[in-house]
């Protein structure tokens, strides 16, 4: 989001938002041109998907121990130290779903079963999918979607119940894992995740490869395509890898 020193009304609303709320990562504003509001700091974000994790952990039986939850694990630390957060406190882990999919939330991802056995075994494949998911924590797209909700749920927590604790971006890890990542998101996702596999030596046409086998088999059930309702599939998505590739 962008402020010009026109937009005073805009301005006002976010110099409301700090005060009565104690956000710390509101800039203050001077007439110099084009600043930007970060509403969500990185320890913000981070305890928003820790929030998140419990939810989905208290829900889901988490893999351990097994040959695929060190696999996961492995490949995930790989993707995480080429990423550009490195050093944030990263989980991987593997929960008991047969559902074909995969998700993330700040600092966490999470592989199903079901897309573990999907991939016949090829790690190249399993690695695209991990490298995918650390790049949306890598740029962020949950806390940007995060602070488009904090300005409305934190404007009506302020008009509703004053500064309550309980409304704002403190209750934003509950629908972290619900996110739907715009066209241009998962674009991103997918380069950044090819760079990955380029540095951590793992085959990035293996991404192409997950994406054209779970083609062939939707239609055959919900367990397959449960992960085209999260992860948009297109012909064009898979150009674009190619071209990311060829670079």
């Amino acid at each position: 989001m962008k402020l010009r020193k026109n937009h005073r009304p805009i301005a006002l609303l976010a110099a409301a938002l700090a005060v009565g709320t104690g956000i710390v990562g509101v800039r203050t504003f001077d007439p110099a041109p084009a600043q930007a509001i970060d509403l969500v700091s990185e320890r913000q974000e981070l305890e928003a998907g820790h929030q998140a994790a419990r939810q989905v952990e208290s829900k889901y039986r988490v893999v351990t121990g097994t040959h695929e939850a060190r696999m996961v694990e492995d490949i995930g630390r790989d993707m995480a130290s080429v990423s550009g957060r490195p050093r944030i406190p990263w989980r991987f882990r593997v929960i008991e779903e047969p559902s074909v999919n995969a998700f993330s939330v700040p600092g966490y991802v999470y592989i199903h079963t079901g897309l573990i056995r999907a991939t016949g075994g090829d790690v190249d494949e399993l690695a695209g999918v991990i490298a995918h998911e650390v790049a949306h924590t890598d740029a962020r797209h949950s806390k940007e979607q995060m602070e488009k909700g904090a300005v409305a749920g934190i404007l009506g927590s302020l008009i509703s119940r004053g500064n309550n604790r309980k409304g704002g971006w403190f209750n934003l890890g509950a629908g972290l894992v619900m996110l739907n990542y715009s066209r241009n998101d998962e674009y991103e996702a997918d380069r950044l995740a090819v760079r990955y596999m380029k540095r951590t030596g793992f085959n990035p046409n293996g991404m192409i490869e997950f994406f054209q086998k779970l083609q062939q088999k939707e239609g055959r059930g919900n367990k397959v395509g449960s992960f085209f309702r999260t992860h948009p599939y297109s012909s064009d998505r898979i150009s674009r890898i190619r071209s990311e590739i060829r670079r």
